[in-house]
């Protein structure tokens, strides 16, 4: 990821947790941005270890059968150099 990116992810972030605070003041509750910017932090590192997790593991036999196939690719491409 690009830092370009990352920033934008952080900007988008810090927005939300501003905005969520004002909406709680707006109701009558006290909310910490602090703690409340930190469960942000928290939430978006959880979905993006899942989406990680999701994405680098095979968990569908047709995700199992194309790894052995771009396997055998792999290692008959070793052969052959």
């Amino acid at each position: 990821m690009t830092d370009f990116t990352r920033e934008r992810i952080t900007a988008i972030v810090r927005l939300l947790v501003m905005l969520a605070s004002a909406v709680a003041g707006g109701f009558g509750l006290t909310v910490d941005p602090d703690a409340l910017g930190t469960i942000a932090a928290c939430a978006v590192a959880l979905v993006a270890g899942i989406y990680g997790w999701w994405k680098n593991n095979n968990l569908t036999k047709a995700a199992q059968d194309a790894q052995a196939y771009l396997d055998a690719v792999k290692a008959t491409y070793r052969e052959a150099e």
